[in-house]
């Protein structure tokens, strides 16, 4: 006995991979919805000290940093490879007084905020009346943590959008003459 096999097919070759591409696209619609997310947790707390927040006067009381190495190790064919990192990390301890409380605390900020202070110097904090653990100082890193997010969501729809208008040309039927 002879025994035939079928194989079931939904279409041409383009035709799979334009709804591969189709799918693509809609998984980067939904990491560009993620990235929304994401930038509404990290800016709410920045437009809520926008909005509600009281700027004060803090003091540095010290200035540290944290160097840190990160080593990984490759394995492979030809031996093993050792890559190296250094990380440093800025920390400003500062106190300020508000609604008759004073409140001291320790803060890592970008390279560009902890050259520009020294110890003893008065900086200007924002922060939450009623919870003073809630302040920022550097308005850099505060910023930095709002862009981030958009950037990548402005990034992940624009590519998810051009899968779909690939997918939609892979998907036209070519088979069709063309006119001269």
């Amino acid at each position: 006995m002879s025994q035939a096999t079928t194989q079931k097919t939904n279409g041409s070759a383009s035709a799979d991979a334009a709804k591969i591409l189709r799918y693509f696209s809609y998984f980067l619609y939904v990491v560009a919805l993620l990235s929304c997310v994401a930038l509404a947790f990290t800016s709410f707390d920045a437009i809520r000290m926008a909005v509600s927040g009281v700027t004060g006067e803090a003091t540095v009381l010290d200035l540290r940093t944290e160097t840190s190495r990160t080593v990984r190790t490759y394995g492979g064919g030809s031996g093993t490879v050792v890559d190296s990192s250094l990380r440093t990390d800025y920390y400003v301890t500062y106190a300020f007084e508000a609604d008759g409380q004073k409140h001291h605390q320790e803060r890592r900020v970008s390279e560009s905020f902890y050259n520009g202070v020294t110890r003893g110097k008065t900086i200007a904090v924002r922060y939450l009346p009623g919870a003073l653990e809630e302040n920022h100082i550097d308005r850099e890193w505060v910023t930095w943590s709002m862009i981030t997010p958009a950037l990548f969501a402005i990034a992940f729809f624009g590519c998810g959008y051009l899968f779909q208008r690939v997918a939609k040309m892979a998907g036209q039927d070519r088979s069709k003459p063309t006119e001269s």
